[in-house]
């Protein structure tokens, strides 16, 4: 099949999946209605993917790449800044609160009642995948503690975007208030790796 065919597949593939999510639990959804959905061939879809699982996996992976513009708060910024890292976690996190767009409302289903831990797992492994891949991060060259700060940094940045309702429900000042310690936090992780490099 050509490349731009199936790349317009694909994307249908994505499209279907998230709109059965939101209908009816992860586990109760088939590949035959997801095909039906996507409009695709049942050939199609095995010659690319194995089984429903590793659709889904993809389909959130790829989700979890919309939001690289939160990597860069973690990742670019130094002590003398942490002022301003904290201001622009503040301005973002408010930002992503009022959003409700496609991307937010995906999120939103993978902790309701038809997500699972599968697919949580998936939005962070893919949201770290982008990470490392895209600011260019060579884990092999980390120390166990830069590891497990980098993981904690990712673990944050997922927990903030999959719980937007926890985030939505702060007022002003705990937003604030959270932003500096998560500049501090980073901070922490991003001194780590520069001193041990």
């Amino acid at each position: 099949m050509p490349k731009k065919i199936w790349e317009g597949c694909v994307q249908r593939l994505y499209d279907a999946f998230w709109s059965l999510l939101e209908e009816k639990p992860y586990a109760q959804i088939s590949v035959s209605e997801l095909l039906a959905r996507a409009d695709v061939s049942r050939g199609d879809f095995y010659y690319h993917y194995r089984n429903l699982s590793d659709l889904a996996k993809d389909a959130v992976e790829a989700e979890a790449k919309n939001w690289d513009d939160l990597t860069s708060l973690f990742l670019n910024f130094e002590e003398s800044d942490i002022e301003v890292a904290s201001d622009q976690i503040c301005y973002y996190m408010t930002s992503i609160c009022r959003q409700n767009s496609v991307k937010a409302q995906r999120l939103s289903v993978l902790i309701s009642p038809h997500g699972s831990m599968d697919l949580v797992e998936a939005f962070r492994e893919g949201f770290k995948d982008y990470i490392v891949k895209y600011r260019n991060i060579d884990l092999e060259k980390f120390s166990d503690m830069q590891k497990i700060l980098f993981e904690g940094v990712v673990g944050f940045a997922t927990s903030l975007l999959v719980r937007l309702d926890l985030l939505r429900s702060l007022d002003r000042e705990e937003i604030k208030s959270l932003s500096r310690h998560l500049a501090f936090v980073i901070y922490a992780s991003i001194k780590s790796h520069k001193t041990d490099m």
